[in-house]
């Protein structure tokens, strides 16, 4: 990845470097950075940019080798989403400092491959690795969440590029991109340490029912490797498991601190 700027880009250069080869959507967070300074600190926030715009000069190239590896029948989804927005960028990037994680964003870039038949989702997540491979990409991670009880259901797996140390790309059927939708305020409640243990129990046994629904993909347990890295397999039941004790002083709103498990096997939401 290019260097670092020797001082943090507007964010409206920023965005406007991002779209000019493809549509951006960072929703409605739209903070200046004097805000997001204000919430995660000059540190965090100068941090986040300077990462977004080195990143900035890669991704039409990044982006154009995902989108050449999706095998036929299959597509991208949400692909104005493929860039963390500033906000969760520096959001992230102070939480992790105040849980001392030093492991590089693994999302900075994250992408999305759908399939319209869970039955079609193995033989696509197979396909993309296998041609994102002949671009010199490389697996470092690999997992799925199909197991009983679990919260959320993916494929989800790390990779190195020639132009960057990690990126995620999450595999889906459109049913299970559906309940990854329908899930997402509930998870958020679910992993909060501002809501009661009532609200969150309540909001996880949502999460659970809602994915209970989805059929396993065919071949899934013969998925035990992708790109020579075992295929982990995850069950996320209760994200409560892997909050750390905060600081003292540390107040509701702040994210709980990322666990072991949060930085090398979370979910990009």
């Amino acid at each position: 990845m290019p260097s670092a700027p020797d001082h943090p880009p507007d964010l409206a250069a920023l965005r406007r470097a991002f779209e000019a080869s493809r549509p951006l959507d960072w929703g409605d967070d739209s903070l200046a950075p004097t805000d997001i300074a204000r919430r995660y600190g000059m540190k965090a926030t100068r941090k986040s940019l300077e990462l977004l715009q080195r990143t900035a000069e890669i991704e039409p190239r990044v982006t154009a080798q995902f989108l050449a590896s999706i095998p036929t029948g299959s597509s991208p989804y949400q692909l104005s989403r493929r860039v963390k927005s500033p906000e969760s960028l520096a959001r992230k990037l102070r939480t992790w400092s105040d849980a001392n994680n030093r492991n590089q964003v693994e999302d900075l870039l994250r992408y999305t491959v759908l399939t319209e038949s869970p039955d079609e989702l193995v033989a696509s997540t197979r396909s993309t690795t296998e041609a994102l491979t002949d671009h010199g990409w490389r697996v470092l991670y690999a997992m799925h969440s199909y197991t009983d009880g679990s919260r959320y259901k993916g494929v989800h797996a790390h990779f190195r590029t020639p132009d960057i140390d990690r990126l995620e790309i999450q595999w889906h059927s459109v049913s299970s991109a559906e309940v990854k939708e329908l899930t997402t305020r509930w998870y958020e409640v679910e992993r909060s340490l501002s809501t009661s243990d009532a609200e969150r129990t309540a909001a996880r046994e949502k999460c659970i029912e809602a994915s209970a629904q989805l059929r396993a993909p065919a071949g899934i347990d013969a998925l035990t490797e992708l790109g020579g890295r075992r295929v982990k397999v995850n069950n996320y039941s209760d994200s409560r498991q892997m909050v750390t004790n905060r600081r003292p002083g540390a107040t509701e709103s702040r994210r709980r601190p990322a666990t072991d498990r949060d930085r090398r096997e979370g979910i990009a939401r």
